[in-house]
């Protein structure tokens, strides 16, 4: 398995050609190599640059989601498993666990946005609704486009932007888990405690964007920068 994972990331990096702000040479994974939770590659891109893989596709597993062997700041309902009654305090409890890590990492905490957090409530859901795992959706959109969409870089001369996603179902879908993983991954772990970024928006749709056994849920993180 991990050695179809390597070669996938070799794709991936190989596929990543020059694109004007709409992204249109990415090229990102679009199946898990999972059934209890992934990690999508770690993208970034910033005006006047094209947007960037700067993460392998990654399984989540138990190594990588131990949040008490990582050492994860503790938040109110960190441990939760993904449903509907409990995912708007698992997107505060995953918010929280990212700022006290920045935090910890002398790091400025990240403003929560409402216009990066439709993008990735939009992002999330539609993922899940048509069974797909990528920063590139079925219809072609980008990061960039997707951010654009939403009102965040109106008016934005400079600015700066990236994008984490997971999935994780039963146990691996808890804020903990998704963290950690990030965090053990270097691309997503670049996101996470990137020094430009100051705002974000973090959501999660109820379900896994491929078939996946139990409860479930699928993250998205928005990190941004404008002036």
């Amino acid at each position: 398995m991990w050695v179809a994972v390597l070669v996938v990331a070799m794709l991936l990096v190989a596929g990543c050609g020059d694109s004007s702000d709409g992204g249109s040479g990415l090229t990102t994974s679009t199946t898990s190599p999972s059934d209890q939770g992934d990690l999508g590659d770690a993208t970034e891109a910033a005006a006047g640059e094209a947007e960037t893989v700067i993460g392998a596709p990654t399984p989540i597993t138990p190594a990588s989601a131990n949040a008490v062997a990582g050492g994860l700041p503790h938040c109110p309902d960190d441990g939760l498993t993904i449903n509907q009654s409990t995912r708007a305090r698992a997107e505060k409890a995953a918010t929280c666990i990212v700022n006290k890590v920045r935090r910890r990492r002398a790091r400025r905490a990240l403003k929560s946005n409402s216009k990066l957090y439709s993008a990735a409530k939009k992002h999330a859901t539609d993922m899940v609704q048509t069974q797909y795992f990528s920063h590139v959706s079925k219809s072609g959109t980008t990061v960039v486009p997707r951010i654009k969409a939403a009102g965040y870089l109106t008016n934005a001369s400079v600015w700066s932007v990236g994008e984490n996603l997971a999935w994780g179902s039963g146990a691996f879908s808890t804020p903990a888990s998704i963290v950690q993983a990030w965090l053990n991954s270097p691309g997503h772990k670049r996101n996470l405690l990137n020094r430009a970024y100051r705002e974000a928006g973090l959501a999660i749709a109820v379900g896994a964007p491929v078939p996946a056994a139990g409860d479930a849920g699928t993250y998205v993180q928005e990190f941004g920068k404008r002036t």
